[in-house]
């Protein structure tokens, strides 16, 4: 059994043209960014798959631009939070659910559950700036607090406080939501 070639080997063998490596930097790489951008983009799974090629689209254009001297996860993301941002100071407001096609689901708790999500992907995109960047990054990009610092140029314990700030205000919002469902 081969182990996996690192990212860095996959973004030489790209800058080369080879297509193979950039599809594999895809496919490890995708999940985890569509993830993040769901924070800006709130339920709308298009605009998710959208922003989602926008920043792979970005990679290939500044391939060559990349250094080693940190992760390419870290790049990668920063590339992905400039795409959310920009997204988020484009629309005039949150996108409403009315467009977005209910799931398709046979139990009434898969239906509770679609909908908790799709709930809590629409207050994750009305948080503040530095809350959903940290929360897109924890849980959509799945990096500890200390890449996050990093990458966002910010204390380890201010992410942490991001995060718990962010999950607070998201649990606030869907219980408020639930109260006045049940109202």
């Amino acid at each position: 059994m081969t182990a996996e070639p690192s990212d860095e080997v996959l973004v030489r063998a790209a800058r080369t043209g080879d297509r193979r490596a950039f599809s594999a930097l895809y496919r490890r790489h995708c999940g985890g960014v569509a993830r993040a951008l769901a924070s800006y983009a709130g339920p709308d799974r298009t605009a998710v798959d959208d922003l989602t090629q926008d920043v792979f689209l970005r990679v290939i254009q500044s391939l060559d631009r990349y250094t080693p001297h940190r992760p390419f996860t870290h790049w990668l993301y920063t590339i992905a939070l400039n795409v959310g941002r920009n997204h988020v100071r484009g629309r005039s407001r949150i996108m409403p659910l009315d467009g977005v096609a209910e799931p398709a689901l046979g139990t009434s708790a898969g239906m509770a559950e679609a909908l908790l999500r799709e709930a809590a992907l629409r207050e994750a995109a009305r948080l503040p700036e530095g809350l959903r960047e940290v929360l897109a990054l924890r849980i959509g990009g799945d990096l500890p607090f200390a890449a996050i610092a990093e990458l966002l140029e910010i204390p380890e314990g201010t992410a942490r406080r991001r995060m718990h700030e962010a999950l607070r205000s998201l649990r606030i919002a869907l219980e408020a939501a639930s109260r006045k469902e049940r109202a």
